[in-house]
């Protein structure tokens, strides 16, 4: 044996040895979970010497591991484990000399996280991450491996916890959180979740609606967009036309629609939140009661949103139609994949401009719901909520629902009766703390009646401290007046907008 390779065997002896006996303590914990949800086939990403791997294999019946390590070394990346190159590969012949002995139940995979995900197959029984420990690297996983495991698999890690590495307990949070799945932790920084089902709630404000309520129900129901488990909650505003007695022919023709209905007018942003107060579901779409859906464009939105790793998923596209003939007139394409802050205070057609989209309800209840006294700009206000607060909104390419028009929309009456600045800006208020000073200057003085409607002209901007609105969801940056429920924001902006003399 030559020196070189002597240094190196010499090396990763004393690596194992270092390592090996502080993690084996931890080695227990996962394979009794595999045991008791009898799981077969499964992930381990983040492979090392191969020690959990051999305590999975030998004392469960897994059909199937497959481990999922590139032993690449990463410039930059300050982890013990990032080991020189050449020790690297001598490491990996190593493990899979020691894990040779299970034969086909042990499957070698060298290749990065996200370079495995696409050649491990879906429906995995569970992984479990133990690879990258920085926020970045642990979210990254999360998404690629999560959305590979079967409902009721479950997703698993290591150094949940650890004080060296905070950024894997704030990815795991992170990531279930938005559906409030429990993350149990076995000791020694073992920590999984099981998987469930991510029924969804549709809500539908409805207020006057008689001729195209219906259509926006069978848009759901009709057009492979509702499962077996979702649901759909129509609140109707106090109508005067026939709305009423349509909605009680709806509830009766599809189980799935649930009716209340307010005794007296209260608007969209009150119609909005009694829906979601009254949700059974994690997850919530707002269709509005002149809009539709387009057929299956739901389920690819759904699946969108869990992998991503947020929590709002808009479809790319609005295509606009004729109220008369149903003909589609044109069409708003958003510009970009991801909007936070900045982006959404920098454009016109924004996805909280419609609001027909998907959210977490944890990112309504942290953004303090729909601001009901922002008229038509309820939807809007909520998205500018959800954005502050931490939130940030998705879309998902290739996608697209048709909105109505050229009727007398809840838009149009309001524009009628209303200046959108000033209610737009009765929105804003509770976050003029993350705007540029000059900008709060302009939107006090000589913008106050038109940056709304300029905004894409004259951009408000953000400190560079809030670009993401808080980047952890709301904590620490975000305004208590914002995080609280939605009687606290209302009362907020209501008393400086009697200061200013906004109505």
């Amino acid at each position: 044996m030559s020196n070189a390779i002597a240094d190196v065997s010499d090396a990763i002896d004393r690596a194992w040895s270092k390592h090996e006996s502080s993690w084996e303590p931890g080695y227990r914990h996962f394979p009794a979970v595999i045991r008791a949800h009898g799981l077969i086939t499964g992930a381990e990403i983040g492979v090392a010497f191969g020690g959990h791997a051999e305590a999975m294999l030998s004392t469960t019946d897994i059909a199937k591991l497959y481990a999922v390590d590139s032993y690449r070394h990463r410039a930059g990346y300050d982890d013990p484990m990032n080991l020189p190159q050449d020790q690297f590969d001598a490491l990996y012949a190593r493990t899979v000399e020691r894990l040779g002995r299970f034969g086909n139940r042990f499957e070698p995979v060298r290749l990065d996280s996200v370079e495995a995900a696409h050649v491990v197959p879906d429906g995995l029984d569970f992984v479990y991450i133990d690879a990258d420990h920085s926020y970045e690297g642990a979210l990254g996983d999360l998404q690629a491996w999560a959305p590979k495991i079967r409902e009721g698999g479950v997703v698993a890690g290591h150094d949940y916890g650890h004080p060296a590495f905070p950024g894997v307990r704030r990815a795991v949070d992170q990531y279930f959180d938005r559906f409030g799945w429990a993350v149990n932790v076995e000791g020694d920084g073992v920590w999984w979740v099981k998987t469930h089902p991510l029924p969804v709630t549709f809500i539908i404000p409805a207020y006057n609606c008689q001729s195209t309520v219906a259509a926006a129900v069978e848009s759901i129901v009709g057009g492979g967009n509702l499962t077996a488990d979702d649901e759909i909650v129509v609140v109707n505003d106090a109508s005067s036309d026939g709305t009423a007695d349509v909605l009680a022919g709806l509830a009766v023709r599809f189980a799935a629609v649930r009716v209340l209905t307010h005794a007296r007018n209260k608007g969209g942003g009150a119609a909005r939140n009694t829906a979601v107060e009254a949700a059974r579901h994690p997850l919530i779409f707002c269709l509005d009661a002149d809009n539709l859906l387009s057929p299956n464009s739901v389920g690819p939105l759904r699946r969108f949103l869990y992998r991503s790793g947020e929590d709002v998923a808009a479809f790319e596209s609005i295509r606009f139609f004729d109220a008369d003939d149903g003909r589609e007139t044109h069409e708003w394409v958003y510009s970009r994949e991801r909007w936070n802050l900045a982006s959404y205070l920098a454009e016109t057609k924004v996805p909280g401009a419609s609001g027909n989209y998907l959210f977490t309800r944890e990112s309504w209840a942290r953004a303090g719901g729909y601001p009901e006294f922002a008229g038509a700009l309820d939807t809007w206000g909520f998205g500018l909520r959800q954005v502050a607060t931490g939130s940030r909104i998705v879309v998902l390419r290739g996608s697209h629902y048709r909105h109505r028009q050229g009727h007398d929309s809840y838009w149009v009456r309001h524009g009628r009766a209303n200046v959108p600045s000033l209610s737009a800006l009765q929105v804003l208020i509770p976050f003029l703390h993350m705007i540029r000073d000059s900008d709060v200057g302009y939107l006090m003085g000589r913008g106050r009646n038109n940056w709304f409607e300029r905004v894409a002209v004259r951009p408000l901007r953000v400190k560079r401290e809030y670009v993401d609105g808080g980047t952890d969801r709301g904590e620490g940056n975000a305004p208590p007046a914002a995080a609280g429920p939605v009687a606290r924001c209302r009362r907020a902006a209501g008393r400086i907008a009697r200061r200013l003399g906004v109505r």
